[in-house]
């Protein structure tokens, strides 16, 4: 009986041993999440009243009303606070004289590329998706230089945000959503887009940074833009709010006034981040530095 008890007493250990050596792998090495999940405080949009006394100030009170609440997703592998920055620009649409368009690019020095999509297994109604960890990811990073497969420096994610005057007398409201994920546009009406503290929700998948409007469209994509089953699905769930600077510093102007705030922001200057960009050149780089990537340029701004 001694011996029996000694030996389960054993087996147990050895079992709760396997168990926990096992728990710390799966933690450190993966990320699970289950992606029906639901968003922050979402509620429809409403019109806003801005009392501007010049064009000037109705530009910047737009771009301080509608500036939109970025989510990013749990175990984003990029820096949000020291590594994302929003350049903008407000402009009239050349398409349609009464509206604006708030145009954003958000801008990471590295796309984390196809690990940082998840597996997704789908059963009935319930949705999981198991990926790669934050510390994995990191760490890949740092030893290919490029993070890991079909990664590359510099990522920029545009997205056109068009405001009209409402029917009522000094408000104005959203008319359309255009994203462009993956480089494919896409847009959105109105009634499409949600609003948090009356701002613009825009989810952000994890690693590859698309943009989209809601959890469920970011977590039923891929980059492959097909129905199906997705090994390499997009992620968005609710981990870390970011809220743009409308700051003047961050406004590249348009074409016949280039403002290129890589070299004109005091707080990128000081921070050293985005060294030697040009945000009317051909290409971002993530600040990397122009000619330290043999591949092609696939992170490009596209402004008015």
């Amino acid at each position: 009986m001694k011996r029996w008890l000694k030996n389960t007493k054993s087996c147990l250990l050895r079992l709760f041993l396997v168990y926990c050596v096992t728990y710390t792998l799966i933690s450190v090495l993966f990320d699970h999440r289950q992606t029906n999940g639901i968003g922050i405080s979402e509620t429809a949009c409403t019109p806003t009243f801005i009392d501007a006394a010049s064009p000037e100030e109705l530009k910047q009170f737009l771009l301080d009303e509608f500036a939109p609440t970025l989510v990013f997703s749990f175990g984003e592998p990029a820096n949000i606070r020291e590594e994302v920055i929003v350049p903008y620009q407000l402009l009239l649409d050349p398409q349609n004289t009464g509206r604006y368009v708030w145009r954003g690019a958000i801008t990471y020095p590295t796309d984390y590329g196809a690990t940082s999509f998840g597996v997704r297994l789908t059963v009935g109604m319930d949705s999981d998706t198991i990926m790669l960890s934050k510390t994995v990811l990191r760490t890949l990073g740092r030893v290919f230089g490029k993070a890991h497969v079909d990664a590359h420096m510099g990522d920029v994610e545009m997205f056109e945000l068009y405001l009209k005057p409402s029917s009522e007398k000094g408000y104005w409201e959203i008319d359309s959503l255009t994203t462009f994920p993956h480089g494919k546009a896409k847009t959105y009406r109105a009634a499409q887009i949600r609003c948090f503290r009356d701002s613009p929700i825009f989810y952000i998948s994890r690693g590859k940074h698309a943009i989209y409007p809601s959890l469920k469209e970011c977590n039923h994509s891929s980059i492959i833009q097909k129905q199906g089953i997705h090994l390499i699905a997009e992620f968005c769930n609710v981990g870390e709010l970011y809220y743009p600077s409308t700051s003047p510093e961050f406004n590249v102007g348009d074409s016949s006034h280039p403002n290129n705030i890589f070299e004109t922001s005091p707080t990128l200057l000081e921070s050293e981040i985005y060294l030697g960009e040009d945000v009317w050149g051909n290409c971002f780089w993530g600040g990397h530095g122009d000619g330290e990537d043999n591949g092609p340029c696939r992170s490009r701004f596209y402004w008015w």
